[in-house]
C-alpha cells in the first residue's frame, strides 16, 4: 500500500536572515578593513582622518609628522623667508568622514619694496587641510598641505588695454603688477567648487583701474587653478549674473570707459581635464546663435554700438521664434546687449547741462530724431554741438554707417551722417555724400540740407535745389541768350 507523503512549502528561517546579515556586516567590515589597511601603508596620512573618531589612547601615528605644522610654526617658517601669511578662507572639505573639517586657503604674502599702499603681494596660493596627530591632546591642529599655486601678478599691458583701445594709444608695460586682495565669491556663483577673485588696483590718471584673476578650487582633486585674467578701467569687480532657469553661470565684467558701455561675460563650460573639469569662455557677438537674418543684424548693431536698437531687434526675433528653437546660446547673447542697452537708455533718459552732452548721449543710444530736435532747439549750443562732431573718433560716424546698412533710406541718421561729415570736413562733401544716399521722400534731402545751413550759418544757393536734375549746357546756354 503506497502513501502518499505530503511536502510542506518551502520556508526560510528569521534566524537564518539573521545569520545572512551578519555574514555581510562581517565581510563588510574585513574589507573596509583591508582597505584602510592598504591606504595606511600607501600613506599614513590619508587615513589620519580616523583621529577625529578614536579615543585617545586609539589614534593614528603620524608617520613624517615633520612635514605637518601648526598655523602658528607655518608663519614662522614664512617669517624667516621675508614672507607672511594673510587672511585664511575656509573651504569645504572634499572628505564626507570629516564632517566637521574645511580645507583652509592660505595665501602667501610678500612685502613689496619701495611701497605705501598695498605694499604685500600675493606670491602663492596653499591649501592645507587639517589633522590630529596621536599627541594632539590639548595641542592645536597641524595643517597638511595638499595643494599650491605660484603668483607672478599681471602684465600691465593688458591691465590698460581697454585705455588703449579707447584712445587709440598704446600704453603700460609689461613689468606684472601685484595681485593684493584675495576674496571668496558668495552671491549667485556656481556650486561646482569655489570661487575666488585674486585682486589689484592700478592708478591711471584720476582714476583707479581694478584687475585680477578668478581661480577655482576642485576640492574634488583638492586642484586650484586660474581659470580668467580681467580688467576694469572704472574699477569694479567682477560679478556673477543671476541664473535664469536652462541658462549657464555668467561672470560679468565691467570694461565700460565714459559714456561707452563695454562689458565681458563669460560662461562655465565642462572640459575633458580631470584636475579641473571647468573652464570660462566668452560670450561672443561676433559669430550669431541663430542663423537669421534680423538676428545677425541685431549683433552687428550691437557691435557698432547701437545697443538699444540691437535689442528692439533680438526682442522682436525671439517673440516671433518659437520657443523650442531659443536657445540658451541666443539668450545670453541677448542679455549681454541688454546689458550694454540699459546703460544708454539710462544716460540718454536723463537731463544733462550742456547740449552737445544731450546731443551725444542721444546718438549713443541712437535716438537720432531726439537729437535733432536738441540741436534745433538751442542754436546757442550749436557751435558747441559742431565742436563734438569734428573732434569725434569715429565712435558716432560707425553707428551712422551701421545703421544705414542695414536700413539705408533713415532720413534721421541721413542727417547726422551729413552733420558730421560737414563739422570733420565741409559741406560741399556733406552734400555730395547725401546725394549717393537713397531717399525715403521726394522732401528728404532738402530737409537735410536746410539744417545744414540753419548750422552752417550761411544759405548756399547753389545746393538748395538738391532734388532738381541738373540742365544740360544747351538750356543752359538758351536761357543765358537775350
Amino acid at each position: 500500500m503506497k502513501h502518499s507523503i505530503s511536502r510542506a512549502p518551502f520556508q526560510i528561517k528569521w534566524g537564518t536572515i539573521g545569520a545572512i546579515g551578519l555574514l555581510s556586516i562581517a565581510a563588510g567590515l574585513v574589507i573596509s578593513g583591508a582597505w584602510l589597511s592598504v591606504e595606511f601603508i600607501l600613506d599614513p596620512r590619508s587615513v589620519i582622518w580616523l583621529n577625529h573618531y578614536l579615543p585617545d589612547g586609539a589614534k593614528i601615528p603620524i608617520v613624517g609628522s615633520a612635514e605637518l605644522r601648526t598655523l602658528a610654526e607655518l608663519q614662522e617658517a614664512l617669517r624667516k623667508t621675508g614672507r607672511t601669511i594673510g587672511n585664511p578662507i575656509l573651504l569645504d572639505s572634499n572628505l564626507k568622514s570629516a564632517k566637521n573639517s574645511s580645507d583652509l586657503l592660505l595665501p602667501v604674502l610678500t612685502r613689496q619694496e619701495n611701497c605705501d599702499l598695498d605694499c604685500d603681494r600675493v606670491t602663492e596660493l596653499r591649501v592645507y587641510r587639517p589633522v590630529l596627530a596621536s599627541d594632539s591632546r590639548g595641542k592645536p591642529e597641524y595643517l597638511q598641505l595638499i595643494s599650491q599655486l605660484p603668483i607672478s601678478g599681471i602684465d600691465e599691458t593688458f591691465v590698460l588695454t581697454p585705455f588703449a583701445e579707447a584712445e587709440g594709444d598704446d600704453q603700460g608695460s609689461t613689468r606684472a603688477l601685484p595681485l593684493t586682495t584675495l576674496q571668496r565669491f558668495e552671491e549667485r556663483a556656481p556650486g561646482q567648487g569655489i570661487w575666488l577673485n585674486l585682486s589689484g588696483q592700478q592708478s591711471q590718471g584720476d582714476k583707479s583701474a581694478a584687475y585680477g584673476e578668478i581661480v577655482h578650487y576642485n576640492p574634488g582633486q583638492t586642484y586650484l587653478n586660474v581659470l580668467l585674467r580681467w580688467t576694469s578701467p572704472i574699477g569694479e569687480a567682477p560679478v556673477w549674473q543671476k541664473r535664469a532657469r536652462g541658462m549657464l553661470s555668467t561672470l560679468v565684467v565691467n570694461q565700460s570707459i565714459g559714456l561707452e558701455p563695454n562689458f565681458a561675460a563669460y560662461q562655465v563650460r565642462a572640459r575633458k581635464f580631470t584636475p579641473d573639469p571647468l573652464q570660462l569662455l566668452p560670450v561672443s557677438l561676433t559669430d550669431p546663435a541663430l542663423e537669421n537674418g534680423a538676428f545677425v543684424d541685431a549683433l552687428f548693431l550691437a557691435r557698432n554700438g547701437l545697443w538699444s536698437t540691437a535689442l528692439e531687434f533680438l526682442r522682436s526675433v525671439k517673440k516671433r521664434q518659437p520657443p523650442s528653437e531659443w536657445s540658451a546660446a541666443a539668450q545670453a547673447q541677448m542679455d549681454l546687449v541688454e546689458r550694454h542697452a540699459q546703460v544708454t537708455q539710462l544716460q540718454a533718459s536723463q537731463p544733462w547741462v550742456s547740449g552737445s552732452q544731450q546731443v551725444l548721449v542721444n546718438l549713443i543710444d541712437g535716438r537720432w530724431a531726439k537729437a535733432t530736435q536738441v540741436l534745433q532747439t538751442s542754436p546757442d549750443d550749436r557751435d558747441e554741438i559742431t565742436n563734438l562732431l569734428k573732434s569725434d573718433s569715429g565712435r558716432l560716424w560707425k553707428r551712422v554707417s551701421a545703421l544705414l546698412k542695414v536700413n539705408p533710406i533713415r532720413q534721421d541718421v541721413q542727417t547726422w551722417g551729413a552733420l558730421i561729415l560737414m563739422a570733420q570736413q565741409d559741406k560741399v562733401n556733406a552734400i555730395a555724400w547725401l546725394k549717393k544716399q537713397p531717399q525715403e521722400a521726394a522732401t528728404s534731402r532738402a530737409q537735410i540740407v536746410k539744417l545744414l545751413n540753419q548750422v552752417d550759418g550761411t544759405l548756399d544757393t547753389s545746393l538748395s535745389n538738391l532734388n532738381e536734375k541738373p540742365k544740360s549746357p544747351a538750356m543752359q546756354e538758351k536761357k543765358a541768350t537775350p
